[in-house]
Formats: structure tokens, C-alpha cells, sequence
């Protein structure tokens, strides 16, 4: 079941890769909705369908579903799961693959208001994102599910014996800390710069 040897040193350094790699994805995602939304967040102003039937908005955190935001998705989870034409699927690459979903979602919503030249960080409060309801220190709580949701993923081969708890625990928490790291490097460096 278990083929390699575990070291945290390890975890960082599989981690390390592909939290620069959905990093880059991030930036280039959040940049090309600023493009289309500009200061219409969550496609307020797109023509595309909408709905606001709770019993479907659940989905994306209580906020209305568009056409716009499930084609998206449909089409960026349909990528990452372009490598299973190439090897045979697992449990272990599919948690890999949903959780840097969970994550690469989680920074590319924040990092659209970074680029924003109608939002910055300046406007970065709910007195002005009306589609983030709940907050907690100031950031949206969907952020903090992001990153719980991140990591329970990941975890999930260890549920099946495929992988060590500590391993999957590990570089979850590493890709989640290495991006966030990335995100406030980025942030900071953008507000001084711009």
C-alpha cells in the first residue's frame, strides 16, 4: 500500500511545485475575470443565466448560480482531469486533483480583488462584496471552508489505507501555507507596486 518512506521534508518539497504551478493558474485565472466582470463582481452584469433557488445556491456558498460560473468550473475541472487519458486513475491522484481545485479556487477569488483596479485591497471589507455574506477577521468564511475543505480532501486516501494520515495531512497543509505564502508575497508586492 505505502511505497515510499515519509519525511516532512519530502511533503514540503511535492508541495512546493505545484503551489507555484496553481499559484501562476491563480493570477492568470483571477486577471482573465477582471477582464470579463471588471467592478460587476460575481457576474452581476454578465448575460448569462442566473439563479437564486437556495436549494442549488448552496453550491457556491449561498451566492446566486450563473451559467458563467459553472461553465467556468465545468471547463478548469475538466483540465485538471486531463492527465487520467495518460495514466490510470486513483484515489490518491483524484484527491490530489480536488484538492488543488479547492485551493486554486480559494486564492484565484481572492486574488481577483487584488488585481482589481475596482476593488483593491483597499475596498476589501462587506461593506463593499455584497456576495460574501459572512465574515470572520476579515476575510469571507468561505475562504476558511476553502482551505478546511483543501485539506480534508487531500486527506481522504488515508480514510482508504492508500496513503499515511501524516503524509496526506502534510502536504496538504504545506500546499495550503506555500500559496498563501505566495498570495501575500503577490498582494503586497502589487499594492506597492501599482
Amino acid at each position: 500500500m505505502y511505497t515510499k518512506d515519509f519525511s516532512i521534508k519530502n511533503a514540503f518539497y511535492s508541495s512546493l511545485p505545484i503551489s507555484i504551478f496553481l499559484f501562476i493558474i491563480a493570477v492568470i485565472l483571477a486577471y482573465y475575470e477582471v477582464q470579463i466582470e471588471g467592478p460587476n463582481g460575481w457576474a452581476s452584469s454578465l448575460p448569462t443565466w442566473k439563479s437564486t433557488n437556495p436549494n442549488i445556491t448552496w453550491i457556491f456558498g449561498g451566492r446566486p448560480v450563473t451559467g458563467y460560473h459553472v461553465s467556468l468550473n465545468l471547463i478548469l475541472l475538466s483540465f485538471f482531469h486531463w492527465p487520467l487519458i495518460f495514466r490510470k486513475w486513483s484515489i490518491i491522484f483524484e484527491a490530489k486533483t480536488f484538492a488543488s481545485y479547492a485551493l486554486l479556487s480559494t486564492i484565484w477569488d481572492f486574488l481577483w480583488f487584488v488585481i482589481n483596479p475596482y476593488f483593491g485591497l483597499s475596498k476589501y471589507s462587506s461593506e463593499n462584496i455584497w456576495w460574501f455574506s459572512h465574515w470572520f477577521l476579515g476575510i469571507p468564511v468561505d475562504y476558511y471552508f476553502g482551505f478546511f475543505i483543501t485539506l480534508l480532501i487531500r486527506c481522504t486516501p488515508s480514510i482508504f489505507r492508500k496513503e499515511p494520515f501524516l503524509k496526506s495531512f502534510s502536504e496538504g497543509s504545506f500546499f495550503i501555507i506555500i500559496s498563501i505564502f505566495f498570495v501575500f508575497l503577490f498582494s503586497l508586492s502589487y499594492k506597492i507596486f501599482n
